[in-house]
């Protein structure tokens, strides 16, 4: 009996072990100490870290729980940007190097991967062969085309930014303009072309869902037909599943809203349940600083909270920015007279949120979402409805 529990024993440690991918890192322009996460990617969610390990001499190994073939993200905790998008599988033993390029927008510091070498991952290798290599092309490609146009790009931007109507026209009918806007529509011709074909040659497999995941930002009703051309087998993988539920959203309207407990800029916490203590309505309003739609609808939110606060409107708005320094440099512009904070706990992903801004209007004495979607006109049509 002792010997029939030592072997199973033995074949569930084996079994445990080869359920994961050894990734070892080679990271050059970082900083040693600087802590390198491992996290899903192309899932279209705020993903936690599968793994982590702290960069020494360079260098950073990290174990990451794979069962199957999943697209793996490797980041600098606390820093926006991915420095590695690496395709693995279970009992794969990695070795890669990238040096992190550092980048600055708005006073916040994102780190990209460039030049990065992927050695001993078939799986990678499959993914490079089926589509990676196509999407470096293309960054060549569009970046070739660009600088070719830089300086009549130059130009129109400087117009723009001038207001400067009569130059803007005129550059617009320029040869130089005409040949840039040429190149443009060529491109992104080719962009649909050879993607459709890439994915119609991949259907079959858990490679087609897959491919549309890494490939797209967003997704709509309108792309249910990228989920019904599948094959049976692609459509019930782990990428179909995601794909059908971004594709097929079934919506939070009559159901409980998710708690959640806000994490302020001063790092105190306070739960949701208190916000909406003595008010009618919750607004839970999800956001970004680099969100333009975002920013645009913030002053329809304070004239909708100042016309009904005093009628039992509460606002809590969430910050889906990696960077604090973002957040919070964004706050100090549009001082929001509302509670606020930062999703450091998968907040947006229990509200199925694909695309910000996005709201969800909250009867407090039931604790169920009666309208989501809300904004602008729609916003305020539905608020005076209720607040009559």
């Amino acid at each position: 009996m002792k010997k029939i529990i030592f072997t199973l024993a033995l074949l569930v440690a084996t079994l445990l072990a080869g359920a994961q991918s050894t990734v070892s890192l080679t990271i050059a322009g970082l900083p040693d100490g600087t802590v390198i996460e491992a996290a899903l990617g192309s899932t279209h969610a705020d993903e936690p870290p599968l793994a982590s390990a702290t960069l020494t001499g360079g260098k950073a190994t990290l174990t990451v729980p794979v069962a199957e073939p999943r697209m793996i993200d490797f980041r600098a905790k606390g820093v926006p940007g991915t420095l590695l998008h690496l395709m693995t599988g279970q009992g794969e033993r990695v070795t890669a190097s990238v040096a992190a390029d550092s980048t600055e927008s708005d006073g916040v510091t994102y780190y990209m991967g460039k030049g990065e070498q992927v050695y001993d991952s078939p799986l990678h290798a499959q993914y490079m062969m089926k589509l990676g290599a196509f999407k470096k092309f293309l960054e060549i490609y569009n970046g070739a085309y660009h600088d070719a146009y830089r300086d009549i790009n130059r130009q129109i931007n400087a117009a723009y930014a001038a207001k400067d109507s009569a130059k803007m026209a005129r550059l617009r009918a320029s040869e130089a303009w005409k040949e840039f806007m040429a190149c443009d529509a060529q491109f992104f011709n080719l962009i649909e072309k050879r993607y459709n074909e890439l994915f119609a040659e991949n259907d079959s497999t858990w490679w087609g869902p897959f491919m549309r995941l890494d490939v797209y930002s967003y997704f709509t009703p309108e792309n249910k037909a990228d989920y019904e051309c599948l094959s049976a087998s692609a459509q019930s993988s782990y990428y179909g599943r995601l794909l059908k539920e971004l594709v097929d959203p079934k919506g939070l309207k009559g159901q409980d809203y998710p708690r959640f407990s806000v994490l302020d800029a001063n790092g105190k916490t306070t739960p949701s349940d208190k916000i909406a203590k003595g008010r009618k309505y919750l607004l839970v309003d999800f956001w970004a600083s680099w969100c333009k739609p975002c920013r645009n609808e913030i002053p329809n939110l304070k004239a909708c909270y100042d016309q009904y606060k005093n009628k039992g409107l509460q606002i809590v708005s969430i910050s889906l920015d990696r960077s604090d320094a973002a957040w919070k440099k964004a706050l100090k512009e549009e001082q929001l007279p509302w509670p606020n904070g930062v999703d450091r706990s998968r907040i947006a992903d229990a509200y199925k949120v694909q695309s910000i801004p996005a709201m969800f209007l909250v009867d407090v004495k039931t604790g169920k979402i009666i309208a989501e979607g809300l904004r602008g006109q729609l916003l305020r049509d539905k608020l005076a409805e209720l607040m009559k």
